[in-house]
This record gives C-alpha cells, sequence and structure tokens, in this order.
C-alpha cells in the first residue's frame, strides 16, 4: 500500500510540537493575516449585492421575485446577522468569514489528528492558514466560498469518520450528520453539490456491507436540509422564478466564457472521467486518502467549468490541497510504487490543476488575476493606513476608485436631507444604498446584474419606469451598462460631481433641495 492510500499506525515518537499546538499556532497566524480585512473599505461589488439583497429580502421585498440573486437563501441569512449585529459593517461581514475559517482550520487539524500520524500536520495546518488567510485566493472577501468551505470541511471530516468505523447506529447518525452539511453547503452556494455528490459516490463504493445505504443516508440529509431551505421560496416566489436564478440564470454566465468546442469541453470531460474512475479503481485502497484526493479534484473541477478566471473561485480546493501536501510530505518511493491504483484519481486532481494554470496564464495579460500584485501591497498598505502614513483617500484608492466616488455622493445627500430617497446606483458596486442610506427601486442591485436579466433596454425602462429621484453614476459603469446619457439628459440634473462618479437629481425634486448656501450644480 501506498503512502497516498495506506492507513498507518501513528507514531509513538512525541513530536516537537503537538498537533494541539499546531492547532493553536495556526489559528493565530490565521488571525493575523485577516486582520486587515476587517479595516477595508466597501468596495467589493458582490459583497454589496448580497447584502443589500439580504437587507431588502427581510425588509418587504421577496427574494427570487422581488428582489433577485443567483445565490441560495443560507448565504442572505448569514449576511442578514453581520447586518443585524453591525449594521452596514466590512468588520462584521469579515468576523463572520474569519470565524468560518477559524472553524474550518479546525476541521483541518482534525481530520490529519485523526486518520494520520502527526508529522505531516505542522505543514498541512500552515499551509491551510496561509491558503485560508492571504488575500491572493479572495480570504480577505465575505463570498459564498469563505463560508460555504466551513460545512464542507466538517462534512468530509464526518465522512472520514464513517469511512473508519464499524456498521451501526453511530455510522448511520454520522451519515445522516455529513449529508445534513453538505445540504448547508449547497444553500450557500450551488457548486457545493459537487463535493457532495462525489463523497455519496464514495461512500457507495466501498466494498462492504450496508455501503449503498450509507450514501443514501447521506443523501437523504442533505435533501432534506435543502428542500427545508428552498420549500418556503418555491411559495412565496414561485418555482419557475426559484428555478430561474438557482439553476437556468447560469447558462448565459458560462456560455459567454466557455464556448461548445471540443477544445474547451474535452479536457473537462477526461478530468471528470479520471476523477470518477479513479474512485472505481482505488475502491479497495484505503478510502480516507481516496477521500481527499477526490475532494481535491472535484472542488478544482467544479470551479474550472466556467472558465472564469477568478481566484475566490479556488479558495474551497485550498483545503483539500493543504491536506494532500501534508499527506505526500510521508512520501516514501516503496509507497509510490504500491499505489498505482490511485493514480487515475491523482491524475484527475492534477488535471484540474493544469485547467486552472492554463486559465490564469491566458488572463495574466489582461490582469484578471488582480489579487496576485494586490497581495504584494496587502499589508504594506495596511499598515501605511493604520500609521498614519497613508491617507484615507488613497486607502479607499488602493481597493476601488468607486469607493470614494460613491462615499461623496453619499456626503451630499446627507448634507441636503435626501437619506430614504428612490435612488438607482448606477453602479457595479452599491454600498451606497446601505450607507447613506437610500431606497434602492431596481430588483437586483448592483446593477449589473439587472442588466444581465433585463438586457439594456430593459434596464433603461426599468429606470424610466421607477422615476428615481436620485441617480449615482460611476465613470465605469455608464458606457458598460447601457446608454443611460439621454434620461438623464432629459429628466435630471448633475448636482454633485467627484473624481470617479456624479450625482444626479431628478428636476422635480430640485424645488425640494435646501440649498444651505450651494447651488446645486456645485461639486
Amino acid at each position: 500500500m501506498s503512502t497516498i492510500e495506506a492507513s498507518e499506525p501513528r507514531s509513538r515518537a512525541r513530536p516537537r510540537l503537538t498537533p494541539r499546538r499546531w492547532l493553536g499556532g495556526s489559528l493565530l497566524l490565521l488571525i493575523l493575516l485577516r486582520l486587515p480585512t476587517w479595516f477595508e473599505p466597501h468596495w467589493y461589488t458582490d459583497e454589496a449585492g448580497y447584502a443589500n439583497t439580504a437587507y431588502l429580502s427581510t425588509h418587504g421585498k421577496i427574494l427570487y421575485l422581488t428582489v433577485w440573486n443567483n445565490k441560495p437563501p443560507l448565504l442572505f441569512w448569514i449576511y442578514d446577522v453581520a447586518l443585524s449585529w453591525f449594521g452596514p459593517s466590512e468588520l462584521g461581514l469579515h468576523l463572520l468569514s474569519t470565524l468560518a475559517a477559524a472553524l474550518t482550520m479546525v476541521a483541518i487539524w482534525l481530520i490529519v489528528r485523526e486518520n494520520w500520524e502527526s508529522r505531516g500536520v505542522g505543514l498541512t495546518m500552515v499551509l491551510a492558514a496561509l491558503l485560508l488567510g492571504l488575500p491572493l485566493l479572495g480570504a480577505d472577501l465575505a463570498l459564498p466560498e469563505n463560508f460555504l468551505i466551513l460545512p464542507e470541511a466538517w462534512a468530509m471530516l464526518l465522512v472520514l469518520r464513517v469511512l473508519r468505523d464499524d456498521p451501526g447506529r453511530r455510522r448511520a447518525r454520522l451519515e445522516l450528520a455529513s449529508g445534513v452539511l453538505f445540504g448547508a453547503a449547497c444553500l450557500i452556494q450551488q457548486t457545493a453539490l459537487a463535493p457532495f455528490l462525489a463523497a455519496a459516490l464514495l461512500l457507495a463504493l466501498q466494498p462492504r456491507r450496508g455501503a449503498v445505504a450509507g450514501a443514501g443516508r447521506l443523501l437523504l440529509g442533505g435533501a432534506v436540509i435543502v428542500a427545508a431551505g428552498i420549500t418556503p421560496y418555491l411559495f412565496w416566489a414561485g418555482p419557475s422564478h426559484v428555478y430561474f436564478f438557482l439553476v437556468s440564470s447560469f447558462g448565459g454566465y458560462t456560455s459567454r466564457t466557455l464556448p461548445l468546442s471540443p477544445l474547451t469541453l474535452a479536457p473537462r470531460a477526461v478530468t471528470a472521467i479520471l476523477l470518477v474512475g479513479g474512485v472505481v479503481a482505488a475502491r479497495r485502497r484505503d478510502p480516507r486518502s481516496v477521500a481527499i484526493w477526490l475532494w481535491l479534484g472535484v472542488d478544482l473541477l467544479t470551479y474550472v467549468l466556467p472558465n472564469r478566471p477568478y481566484p475566490f473561485h479556488m479558495l474551497p480546493a485550498a483545503v483539500p490541497l493543504a491536506l494532500v501536501v501534508g499527506r505526500l510530505s510521508q512520501l516514501s518511493w516503496a509507497r509510490i510504487r504500491s499505489g498505482l491504483s490511485l493514480y487515475p484519481l491523482v491524475a484527475g486532481a492534477l488535471g484540474g490543476a493544469v485547467l486552472w494554470g492554463i486559465l490564469m496564464a491566458t488572463y495574466l495579460p489582461i490582469d484578471d488575476f488582480y489579487t496576485a500584485p494586490r497581495s504584494v501591497l496587502y499589508y504594506p498598505v495596511f499598515v501605511g493606513q493604520a500609521t498614519g502614513l497613508m491617507t484615507k483617500s488613497q486607502y479607499q484608492d488602493f481597493y476601488d476608485l468607486r469607493v470614494r466616488a460613491e462615499e461623496e455622493a453619499g456626503a451630499w445627500i446627507r448634507a441636503h436631507h435626501l437619506q430614504g430617497a428612490r435612488t438607482v446606483v448606477w453602479s457595479a458596486d452599491s454600498w451606497a444604498y446601505l450607507l447613506v442610506p437610500v431606497t434602492s427601486v431596481m430588483p437586483a442591485p448592483p446593477i449589473y446584474k439587472d442588466f444581465d436579466w433585463l438586457g439594456q433596454a430593459g434596464l433603461i425602462r426599468r429606470t424610466v419606469q421607477q422615476r428615481p429621484e436620485l441617480i449615482l453614476v460611476t465613470n465605469d459603469a455608464l458606457n458598460a451598462y447601457g446608454p443611460l446619457q439621454p434620461v438623464l439628459k432629459r429628466s435630471y440634473t448633475k448636482v454633485q460631481t467627484s473624481s470617479y462618479g456624479s450625482l444626479w437629481l431628478r428636476d422635480s425634486a430640485l424645488q425640494q433641495v435646501g440649498r444651505q448656501g450651494s447651488s446645486p450644480g456645485a461639486p
């Protein structure tokens, strides 16, 4: 048996640092790496969209009907917790995502401690802390990937416990509990369905009594949780709306970047075949190592399928990657030679990694892998802002020029007592809705989602029909998301201008604005 798949006794030698101390040290490293995330400005567009969706869906709007998003409801419940406890604060969101990462680290430590000797635990834990703490893979954000790693990691921990246990009530409970956790991950983002099904396949292929029934219990636990989370929205919004936003809306998302040709589909199909075939070929090997290789390969393949070069898509794969690297540190030549049955599965995981490498190499010339250069400056910029060597404006501009544009427009709105005004934030960002605050009249802030689902003509028509008192426009969005200029010139007056955006007030509302010593056209 190979190191990759062989079950080995724990080392009796006392390690220099006990596994528990490795856990504490890696958690401290994670928190230090995440510390700047608690002080980031409101800059990331997807976070703004999720926060607005969560707020609107708990203040009179119906998710998937009158407020739109293509993520499952648990993500918005998590955002709702942050908004309820901390308000529209990056601190609240990033504290929750840091907590999710920390609890994921605990699951990684338990996986190593329970399944392999402690010799590889240090490398595993340090690598996991770096991957889950540095901004390279979007660890500084509060995206679905930042939250789903928690239930997914704990679900795989329980699957590994199932693979070690003899048949009985305890194993049945573990299978159900693992399914429940996978179901929770699916309610955060649909991509968690892939490792969920992979875990069920792994259990079903075990050469022992009750394997298929165990896989069925895993699937049942997940199905019950997903049904419980989705069913209310089927009644409130209707099955067709729920299906569109959670399933069919992704058709356009992938078709724009993944042309249906042998050149794009064949490598993905071969990788999938290697992963499935690898599980079958290695079904009589130690299933715990099979599980982590399968987990890594499935996560890599799932997120590379749409052909989008988003670094945060690789974050879920960071957890099994750390485990795999820790296991590989214990390799020996004799064990490599005896592990032939695992090679197809390893090849599938490497195939997913190669696809990611090709994708990133293709997009590097146009700076889509933006987190790489930002990671180099991330901590020096934070220190500069904290010590006063960098101004607030410089700090905001490091992240996104739209931050200052929206902040300056918000200051004008508050100065003229227009908080709560019906507004369209014509921007890929939309934090102004919650930070000013103003009232959104569009179904899917930020505006680029409305553009995706309404189209250019529908987006303009909806804006005209809603007759918002204010339209906040950032320069990049003015041309990118529809011909807004004629609408502004016909019915609005520019009342505030900044270096990266402008604020327009409806002509019929001008007379209601107190001059307060400044003309409406003043910047």
